[in-house]
């Protein structure tokens, strides 16, 4: 740990927002251990969006972007990262292609796990859990981040995922609810209905606006529907199928996700599907209704004691995949269409009156 204590240090981030919130135990203890080390994130911008306002980074890379310019963006960032003079790099990422930009930026010690065919890429190795089967065997995020920093003695204690909120976006999210005329007296429930990384992890839109409807009639909430950039549609859909109208959609404005941060902390509970909204949401303190289907809640395990994972278990999840492979008929999709409206508002509801002090 002493060759590190006033060294430089790149952290590669992982690639998407959910990821990176359960990364952040670990980005806070690297930080903690190494206070005189020079650390440098170089990631996506969603990444280091997410991580915006943060102290546990002195500086930033951006990863480069896709498109006719791959080539000469990859240039460049390994460029950037030469200028560094990195002593060490810590790949959050399983790809090859991040140990290979590491390699070859001339960066001496690499730490990552073993996998995609990169362990003569890195200096120093941690071998991910596998089954008798030779498949990985499922381990929380948290873990998996904080085991990676083991390779320097460091211990991640606690599993708190945090996140600031900035003055800028406190601001924006109270005067939003002014013009929208969000009563403080009643609870606000926002509705994540989007997912990335494929429509099998997703809940159907017609679900959610009944849930939405049973919530305002039973419980007298207030709905907001989030929309990431390329979710609007999807948040339109939930909309046009409710009987009562959202008190605010983001399918008809943007949002950021500092913004998105602000809302969360401003509302009781938050009913997702599981992406990134989900773990944003826990860092803020929200009360959480989680819907799985294809996933594997144990990659995602995140011990929120405000947090209801909702489920019907169908014979063929979770699978993991991107788009259900069933055929047409009862089994297709049947993770998220056998899970019925009731089954995640019995879920609201009673983190509801959690929050309210029924029953206490």
């Amino acid at each position: 740990m002493s060759d590190f204590a006033s060294g430089n240090i790149v952290v590669f981030l992982p690639n998407w927002v959910g990821d990176v919130v359960m990364a952040t135990p670990t980005l806070r203890a690297l930080r903690e251990n190494f206070p005189d080390a020079k650390i440098t994130y170089f990631g996506r911008a969603i990444a280091l969006d997410t991580l915006a306002g943060t102290d546990w980074a002195d500086d930033f890379i951006y990863a480069a972007p896709k498109g006719k310019t791959k080539i000469l963006g990859q240039c460049q960032v390994i460029a950037a990262l030469r200028r560094g003079r990195f002593d060490m790099a810590f790949l959050m990422t399983n790809s090859f292609r991040t140990a290979f930009l590491a390699r070859f930026a001339g960066i001496g010690r690499i730490a990552g796990y073993d996998r995609d065919a990169r362990r003569c890429l890195l200096t120093d190795t941690i071998a991910p859990l596998r089954d008798e089967a030779g498949r990985f065997e499922p381990i929380s995020a948290l873990d998996y981040y904080a085991n990676l920093i083991g390779v320097l003695g460091v211990q991640v204690d606690g599993r708190e995922m945090l996140l600031p909120v900035s003055d800028a976006d406190e601001q924006a999210a109270g005067e939003l609810f002014l013009q929208a005329g969000v009563d403080p007296l009643r609870p606000v429930v926002v509705l994540n209905p989007g997912a990335s990384g494929g429509t099998s992890k997703i809940w159907g839109p017609d679900r959610y606006a009944q849930a939405a409807d049973m919530l305002i009639e039973k419980r007298d909430v207030q709905i907001i529907i989030n929309a990431a950039p390329g979710e609007k549609q999807i948040a339109a859909d939930v909309a046009l199928r409710m009987e009562h109208s959202p008190i605010i959609n983001f399918a008809d404005r943007d949002n950021t996700l500092g913004l998105l941060k602000s809302i969360l902390r401003r509302s009781e509970l938050l009913i997702t599907n599981d992406t990134g909204a989900r773990h944003i949401g826990a860092a803020m303190g929200t009360s959480l209704v989680t819907v799985f289907g294809s996933t594997d809640p144990l990659w995602a395990e995140i011990n929120c004691p405000r947090e209801r994972i909702v489920s019907v278990g169908a014979p063929c999840s979770p699978c993991g995949k991107k788009l259900c492979s069933q055929i047409p008929g009862p089994m297709y999709h049947q993770c998220m269409n056998d899970l019925t409206a009731d089954l995640v508002v019995a879920a609201a509801e009673e983190l509801l009156d959690e929050a309210a002090g029924v029953g206490r």
